[in-house]
């Protein structure tokens, strides 16, 4: 039976129509990628306007249990993933351990000088060259993050455009620069995605993303990488351990 709505409680009928809808999820057992009735057919089926429907919608958007494909409706989404912020994880090892399937676009590599901020992270001289890479991650075929690394030249100059597209960063890292990596520090901020992070992420400009910034050293204590990634806020949560 459909969840009942209560014009006159309380609550927002928007809230009442997302909490109707996770109860259709849930009572149909649907599954990730599985597709959800129209618009009109859960206007009909709660009694509700389109508007109240979309708002609702957009507030399942946003909590990342559904998503949109533009001209095929709205379906189930996949279970978010968790990041864990105190282990040193490449990116593809961490989404293949969670039985999903990684992708790369490498968007740029050059090397250069970078500004005084960036030399700070890496604890190089003003002036030192350095290797950047920027590349969108995706997964399952679905955009989730933009990557941008930086890392000192001098300790990176074995690698190729061609290895960042195909492999792993920290196993390149660590098969053919031979350096052992240990995590140093990482913060993870709130934002918003610009017109052009949107366009890429597939996501609305204005839409929410998590910015996590970190240094990665090796065990010798110097710094290999200065990071900045953004992630789609629908699609990942954070998790932290320790022992």
């Amino acid at each position: 039976m459909p969840k009942r709505i209560n014009r006159n409680g309380p609550e927002p009928l928007y809230d009442q129509v997302k909490e109707a809808i996770v109860a259709y999820i849930e009572q149909e057992r649907l599954g990730p990628n599985d597709l959800l009735p129209s618009e009109r057919e859960f206007c009909d089926r709660f009694g509700v306007s389109r508007l109240t429907l979309r708002k609702a919608l957009e507030r399942l958007i946003q909590e990342g249990l559904v998503f949109r494909r533009a001209g095929k409706g709205t379906f189930v989404s996949l279970p978010k993933l968790e990041q864990r912020l105190l282990v040193v994880t490449s990116f593809t090892e961490a989404i293949r351990q969670e039985g999903r399937t990684p992708g790369t676009q490498l968007l740029g590599v050059e090397v250069a000088e970078e500004s005084a901020r960036i030399c700070e992270h890496l604890e190089i001289p003003l002036g030192s060259q350095v290797l950047k890479v920027r590349r969108l991650r995706s997964v399952d075929d679905q955009p989730f993050s933009l990557a941008t690394s930086y890392l000192p030249h001098d300790l990176t100059s074995n690698l190729q455009a061609g290895d960042l597209q195909a492999s792993s960063l920290y196993a390149l890292l660590k098969d053919k620069c031979h350096l052992e990596l240990a995590r140093s520090k990482v913060t993870v901020e709130a934002t918003v995605a610009d017109a052009v992070e949107a366009a890429l992420l597939h996501i609305k400009p204005g839409g929410p993303l998590f910015r996590m910034t970190g240094t990665l050293r090796t065990t010798t204590g110097r710094v290999i990488e200065y990071s900045r990634v953004l992630y789609r806020g629908d699609a990942l949560r954070f998790v932290a351990e320790s022992d």
